[in-house]
């Protein structure tokens, strides 16, 4: 990736990054994954045979592989028919994703992290709706970058810990928070995100889309993933009207912006809010992520799927 992440941040923050020793780390099994995921000569077996070696997430990825979000007919007996299922990307994005959540969960100083991680899984729900919704080949392998797009929030909240919990609440509020940001540091979250990837060593694709996940630094993503970078910078929007914004307004507003870069409807768009809603609602309990409010997505849910009941009325009125 020719994107000089140095040159972009100012020197002190940069400092401060390279000094700490209490950044966020990949736990042992997932490091062994990113390793073997940079290893040409490395196959789906081993991959099967490292994520093995950790029951919890053996049991994981088995509870997804048999989950209503598949539906299919077998049921998955073991790893190796799961990584068979999956194939080298899926399965590398989920047992990542699970690693990491799993591992991350500590209270920062300033950085509410209930919330950090709520949106975080909507955003990797929402990338993979997404990238089916608009006919992208791979959508398993949008999960993970979706999950780390606001993974620089982490890095951050460990060297500026009064940078957060000066504004409390307006945490929530992801397109503000990246002004507040910018303003403050120069620069945002995402590209203290590539950052911290590139240290982990995870795989260059992932790095390019989530320094590009809040729609800069394109120039420096590789062109045959320009379609990918589109869907995980647009997941966050589908994220936030979910996990933050739930009114009319605001999703005539972002319909608007899903028909400009997709050429989706605000039929199609429903329908996606109501898809990633329901995804996300039982994602969250197998990644055992805390929702505070189920009751208010149940209604998201319901509402989108009682517009589009109600469009597909009108259509056979009209018809």
């Amino acid at each position: 990736m020719d994107l000089c992440i140095q040159d972009l941040m100012d020197n002190e923050t940069f400092s401060l990054l390279e000094k700490c020793n209490d950044l966020p780390s990949p736990p042992g099994v997932a490091d062994q994954i990113i390793h073997l995921s940079s290893d040409a000569n490395s196959d789906i077996d081993t991959l099967a045979e490292i994520v093995s070696f950790d029951p919890a997430l053996t049991a994981k990825i088995l509870r997804i592989a048999n989950s209503s979000l598949y539906a299919r007919r077998t049921k998955t007996e073991n790893i190796q028919q799961a990584v068979v299922m999956f194939g080298w990307e899926g399965t590398l994005n989920l047992a990542l994703s699970f690693s990491l959540v799993g591992n991350m969960k500590d209270n920062g100083d300033g950085l509410d992290y209930t919330y950090f991680w709520k949106r975080s899984l909507a955003t990797a729900v929402a990338c993979r709706c997404l990238a089916g919704a608009t006919g992208y080949a791979k959508k398993e392998e949008l999960f993970l970058p979706g999950l780390l797009q606001d993974i620089g929030m982490l890095a951050i909240d460990k060297v500026h810990p009064e940078l957060y919990s000066g504004i409390g609440d307006k945490q929530q509020d992801h397109q503000n928070l990246i002004k507040f940001e910018k303003s403050k540091l120069g620069f945002d979250h995402a590209l203290v995100g590539a950052w911290l990837l590139n240290k982990w060593d995870i795989p260059e694709k992932i790095t390019e889309l989530v320094s590009a996940s809040h729609g800069d630094n394109l120039e420096f993503v590789n062109e045959n993933n320009a379609a990918a970078a589109k869907c995980v910078a647009f997941a966050g929007v589908l994220a936030d009207c979910i996990c933050f914004d739930h009114t009319d307004e605001g999703y005539l507003k972002e319909a608007d912006k899903a028909e400009k870069e997709f050429g989706i409807d605000i039929l199609e768009f429903m329908n996606l809010i109501g898809s990633v809603t329901r995804e996300f609602l039982e994602t969250a309990n197998m990644f055992d992520v805390e929702i505070d409010d189920p009751d208010i997505l149940e209604t998201v849910a319901e509402m989108a799927k009682m517009t589009l009941e109600l469009s597909g009325t009108s259509a056979n009125q009209a018809a």
